[in-house]
């Protein structure tokens, strides 16, 4: 099915440029950041060279050279076979994000709901758009949610090399992982400390060795990015609403929310794992409320959090709970395609796509705040009582 969409419909620039950089890179001998390279991905979109003054996207590879682990094997492939392939791939990591995200939650619902929240996973307005994309930002929202969980289970290692590969991506990573390196020191985990970190040097330090420069050509690509593209996270499309103060206003709603960060760490030193879960989840939203450019894809890192709000939610209300759930998928999936649809301008997502999923996420955790980090009370045993 997938194959045939890919024949029917031309498209996957996301990955189409990444697939162009790794075949540039593997057969062709050429840096995966060179110009030529993005302008053969500009030919191919568009027939010609792309037009950056017009917010036409100049198609560079702007991810860092690890990244290669996930996409050389595709740049070995013709491109409607990879992108087949890739598609297909990011429906799988779907799935089995929602099946971390539950696990982390300690949630297990009723087969009809789990069903459903699989079909949601995979039909909800971030994840279908994410495939269609062919965004990497599902493999990035998998490597941190699997890395987190790994952590909950003591698989240390295990923990380290995920999240050490999560800086394929890292504007998705860049706030948990130093959040997990200074929450490892205070829970005294060396091993988590030391693979996170050495994950990260091994990464990097291979990489040099295959591209001595690529750090400095990433970064030129990095910098002309904002050239391009007009993605602003949550915090700087309301400052734009008030255009004479929105570099003050973008400015002080960063600041607030990064001291507010801080504060959750602070708090979340030497805690144990459900503390730790639910600053984890916190931390990945409000990388996505400030980062200097986001996107409605990179939202799918939320969903571990949106299953810890879910299990709250069902253990608290029990019946009634699954109801609410039930209710929530479905004002989620119908309210975010037609808000979608109805202020869509050409294949232009507008601005206002970005708000509805942090705010609720945001206002959620903070109510399941209490709920999931209390600890847990065992019943009393009534027979202890008898033999006071």
């Amino acid at each position: 099915m997938n194959y045939q969409f890919v024949q029917q419909e031309p498209g996957g620039n996301d990955f189409l440029a990444r697939w162009m950089g790794a075949k540039s890179w593997l057969i062709d001998g050429l840096s995966p950041y060179d110009p030529e390279v993005s302008l053969r991905s500009q030919e191919v979109i568009y027939g010609r060279p792309a037009k950056p003054e017009d917010g036409e996207d100049v198609a560079h590879f702007v991810y860092p050279m690890p990244s290669m682990i996930f996409f050389g094997p595709f740049g070995l492939l013709p491109y409607e076979t990879a992108r087949t392939i890739w598609m297909t791939l990011l429906e799988m990591c779907l799935l089995l994000l929602t099946w971390v995200g539950l696990s982390i939650a300690g949630w297990k619902p009723s087969r009809r709901l789990l069903i459903l929240l699989f079909l949601f996973s995979v039909l909800w307005y971030h994840g279908f758009r994410t495939v269609i994309l062919g965004q990497f930002a599902i493999i990035e929202a998998l490597l941190i949610a699997a890395g987190l969980l790994a952590i909950q289970r003591d698989q240390d290692i295990l923990a380290g090399i995920l999240l050490g590969l999560s800086i394929s991506k890292p504007q998705m990573s860049f706030l948990l992982l130093p959040f997990v390196i200074l929450w490892a020191i205070s829970k005294r985990r060396w091993v988590l400390f030391f693979s996170t970190l050495g994950a990260i040097v091994v990464l990097i330090g291979v990489s040099l060795l295959v591209l001595p420069n690529w750090i400095l050509q990433w970064i030129r690509q990095v910098i002309s990015y904002p050239g391009y593209t007009t993605t602003e996270p949550l915090v700087g499309i309301i400052a734009n609403l008030f255009p004479t103060l929105s570099s003050w206003i973008n400015l002080l709603g960063t600041l607030v929310f990064v001291i507010y960060l801080l504060w959750e760490w602070f708090r979340a030193w030497r805690k144990d794992d459900r503390w730790f879960q639910w600053t984890a989840a916190m931390t990945v939203l409000i990388t996505n409320l400030i980062v200097f450019r986001t996107a409605t894809t990179n939202y799918l890192v939320m969903v571990p959090g949106l299953m810890i709000i879910f299990g709250v939610i069902a253990n608290r209300w029990q019946k009634w709970g699954m109801m609410t759930i039930v209710l929530i998928l479905v004002i989620m999936f119908f309210g975010l395609w037609s808000l979608f649809l109805s202020t869509v301008e050409g294949n232009i997502e507008s601005p206002i796509m970005y708000v509805p999923l942090p705010i609720f996420m945001l206002f959620s955790l903070w109510w399941t705040r209490w709920w999931y980090i209390r600890p847990l009370r065992l019943p009393l045993d009534s027979s202890l009582l008898s033999e006071g």
